[in-house]
Formats: structure tokens, sequence, C-alpha cells
């Protein structure tokens, strides 16, 4: 187990060096939270008596859990495996759940704090209101689905050789994702076949399902939501597992 916690340790470190890291978790979704809230920030939102700003500030923080996988865990994979750290950590007693375990509780203090700031520049911009208890639970179901997200990514990492190679996976299916989720617009406004397409990517789920509980909706009545991300959770799971490699 103080195995383990060194890992996890020696990996925080790596995590804080990285300067794409930064950016991608605490510089691009402020970014896409000025630009859109400034054009859009005090327009009606999906509901009535709410902004849009009420629901795209848990999308942007929906948006961070999958740039942190495609993205961060993805690469930083990728990089420890060329530099050969992974191969040393294969003559160790390390396992392949400990190594994933450690990257993905990187994962969870970055969408965590990611999320922290998205929120507090929300509520000092444009005073949006929330109970402790909604932001505990918006919490939870961002945790929830880094189960499936963070897979994801631990999945993409076996699948590339080289950072630069999984910077262009990553970038296949984390833009589709943002722009046909109802990330950075409505779904509504989107053509019929394009709204088609947006039920089959489990994004979408994950998104409706954090807008929900954001607006105080019954976590109860989000059981297709839940149901798709656990299913996918369980998919990418396996796939994580199968997919890795020690070296290339």
């Amino acid at each position: 187990m103080s195995a383990v916690f060194r890992l996890i340790a020696f990996d925080f470190r790596l995590y804080l060096r990285d300067w794409l890291t930064i950016f991608w978790i605490l510089i691009y979704p402020v970014l896409m939270l000025v630009i859109f809230g400034s054009m859009f920030g005090n327009q009606p939102g999906l509901t009535e008596g709410s902004r849009y700003i009420d629901f795209y500030v848990p999308a942007l923080c929906a948006m961070n859990v999958l740039s942190i996988s495609v993205f961060t865990l993805n690469i930083n994979i990728i990089t420890q495996r060329e530099k050969g750290i992974l191969r040393r950590y294969r003559v160790s007693p390390i396992p392949v759940s400990a190594v994933l375990a450690s990257h993905a509780v990187q994962g969870i203090v970055l969408v965590a704090a990611g999320a922290v700031e998205i929120i507090v520049i929300a509520k000092l911009i444009w005073g949006i209101s929330f109970t402790l208890s909604t932001f505990l639970t918006l919490l939870g179901c961002l945790l929830f689905g880094c189960i499936g997200f963070f897979s994801l990514g631990f999945a993409l990492s076996g699948l590339a050789n080289t950072a630069g190679a999984a910077s262009g996976i990553a970038m296949v299916f984390f833009f589709p994702m943002l722009f046909l989720s109802g990330i950075a617009m409505p779904l509504n406004i989107f053509p019929q076949f394009m709204q088609t397409i947006s039920g089959w990517i489990p994004m979408t789920y994950f998104v409706e399902l954090v807008q929900g509980v954001w607006d105080n909706q019954e976590l109860a009545s989000f059981g297709t939501e839940l149901a798709v991300m656990g299913g996918f959770a369980v998919l990418m799971v396996l796939l994580a597992f199968i997919l890795f490699r020690w070296e290339n």
C-alpha cells in the first residue's frame, strides 16, 4: 500500500509540471466560460426562470472530465511509456490496477479543482445561485462520469506509441463530443439528424445528467442517463485493461 501512495505522490508531481495539463483544465474552460457566457449568459435557459449560464456551468464541468480523460490521462501514460517509466514499474510489484488508479487520482483532483474554479468564476461574474447539496450532487455525478471517461482515456493510450499520435486520436474523440453533446450549444438548435447522432454519444447523457442535477431535479429521474453511463463505464474499464501496454 505504501508503494501505491508513493506512486500517487510521484505522478502528482509530474502532473503539476505539465503546462498542457494546466492549460486544458484551468485555463481553457475559463476561456470558454467567459466567451460563451458573455454572449449568451443571461439569455433564457432550458427551463422556465433559468438562464443559459445555469446550464453552461455544469456542461463545462463535464467537459473538464472529457478533456482530462482523452488528453491529460491518455498522453501522460504514453509519455511515461515512451520514457521507460512504465517498463521500470513492470519489474516491480506494482500491478496495472495501481498504475491506472494513480493516474485516476490525479484526474479526480483536477476535475474537482476545475469544477470549483468554474463555479466560483460564474458566481462572481453572473451571480449564479446554488446550494451545498446541489454542489455535492454535481460533484458525485462528475466522479461517476470519471469512471467511464477516464477508462476511455486509458484505453486510448494503448492505441498510440507517441504523445503526438495520441493528441491526434484524442481530438477525434474530443471535438465531436464537445459539439454534439450539448456542451458548446443546446441540442435543440441542431437539425434532427444531428440530434439523432448525439443520442449515440455517451457524453450527451453525461451532460444531461449534470445539467439536470444542477437544476435541482431529482437524481432518480435520470435512470436512462445513469444506465447509459454505467454500461459505458463497464465497457471502457474492460478496454482499459485489455489495451494497456507497459512498453511500445
